[in-house]
């Protein structure tokens, strides 16, 4: 019955243990291959005759706290019949030369997620590159899996990543349809792109049919040169973004012009005044209402704002057309200049814009993604290279 126990507590399919140690720290289980056979691999016959056997330390996942080592006996064969020696096992559970279990591996990669490499590393009493090495080995298979999927892509989003604020900047490519990260390359300069995207097969990039992306003219650049066939459609988040970067313009400047105890009343409505219409409360709406008696600028450009975001509903990309028409005369009317430099970008990527109301993807999966490398970077107190930042993303992303 114990022993029934002892094999159930180890639970691998092909290591059976005959005894249990416990100490203070750690469980050691003696043991090894359930099979007391092998099948020559020159000449196909069984044979169960040992050549030399020696005994090797094999790690395994934690169980109750305590760290666990597979005391395990290895054997090697010979054969009688084509005289072949030093035949090895071989075992589903440990790869072939390695010191940890594979489910070892996979528990070091998933604690990785929401922990540091070198505290993972103390924990289990491991050097930094074993953990390293261990997240390769279960990531890199399910990346080049996942890069596989490129045939049944139908659009894209392109959005950059800081690596490191100011300087160094990545690029992550995701499916905005089935909200998947396709992949992380480690630069956002335009000839890289073009050229990463080259490397696709010819006809994977001819059935993209759109490509998200924000106003950023290299990746323009990129979409033209690599998707000839592709509509270009800018990101609504992007837009709703430079609507807000304008009314906060039109905020500072009404704020120099007012006394030191209106200025604090506009300086603390920043984020009051980005917030959507709908979601404000009865006593954040009176609070605005009040602003808005001080400044009459500042309330056209929240309607011009609001105005933008209700556009940005619409279903008919003819209905769209002609409620930006009606936009644009009313920012001339304003005469905010924020707004009026916001107007001029717009409309130089018009066409681009007015292509989400035909197929409605956005940039909004892959600013999760954006979020997610940020909360990453921030587990790993910074991970400066992109191809390491890579693996952590794809690790925290995709399930084994």
């Amino acid at each position: 019955m114990q022993y029934n126990n002892i094999i159930k507590f180890l639970d691998l399919p092909d290591i059976i243990a005959t005894e249990i140690i416990s100490t203070e720290d750690r469980y050691i289980f003696i043991a090894e291959a359930k099979k007391n056979h092998i099948v020559c691999p020159q000449c196909g016959n069984i044979t169960n005759k040992i050549h030399d056997t020696k005994w090797q330390n094999i790690r395994d996942i934690p169980i109750r706290g305590k760290l666990v080592i597979i005391r395990l006996l290895k054997k090697r064969y010979r054969c009688p019949y084509c005289h072949k020696r030093g035949i090895p096992e071989k075992y589903e559970s440990i790869d072939k030369y390695a010191r940890k279990t594979k489910r070892f591996d996979k528990y070091l990669a998933k604690e990785t997620v929401s922990k540091d490499y070198s505290k993972v590393a103390r924990e289990n009493g491991l050097s930094y590159t074993a953990v390293n090495n261990a997240v390769k080995k279960v990531v890199d298979p399910l990346i080049k899996q996942q890069v596989s999927k490129l045939s049944q892509l139908k659009a894209i989003s392109i959005d950059e990543f800081a690596v490191l604020k100011r300087h160094k900047y990545g690029v992550s490519i995701t499916d905005p349809i089935n909200r998947e990260l396709i992949d992380i390359l480690p630069t956002r300069k335009k000839d890289d792109l073009i050229d990463y995207f080259n490397c696709w097969e010819d006809e994977q990039r001819r059935q993209i049919q759109s490509i998200s992306m924000d106003m950023w003219r290299p990746f323009k650049a990129v979409a033209d040169a690599a998707f000839t066939h592709a509509k270009i459609v800018i990101d609504k988040f992007h837009l709703v973004t430079l609507m807000n970067r304008a009314l906060d313009e039109v905020r500072k400047q009404v704020q120099q012009t007012v006394n030191n105890h209106q200025r604090r009343k506009f300086f603390q409505s920043r984020l009051l005044l980005q917030k959507r219409a709908e979601e404000l409360t009865d006593e954040e709406h009176e609070k605005l209402i009040k602003l808005f008696e001080l400044s009459p600028a500042l309330e056209k450009a929240w309607e011009l704002k609001e105005e933008f975001r209700d556009l940005l509903q619409l279903d008919d990309v003819k209905e769209a057309t002609r409620a930006l028409k009606r936009w644009y005369k009313e920012v001339i009317k304003s005469k905010l200049m924020p707004f009026y430099q916001v107007k001029k970008i717009i409309q130089r990527w018009e066409e681009k814009i007015l292509n989400y109301f035909k197929n409605k993807i956005t940039n909004g999966f892959a600013e999760g993604i954006n979020n997610k490398i940020k909360l990453i970077k921030r587990i790993g107190y910074g991970v400066p290279n992109v191809m390491n930042l890579r693996r952590r993303v794809f690790n925290a992303m995709l399930s084994y």
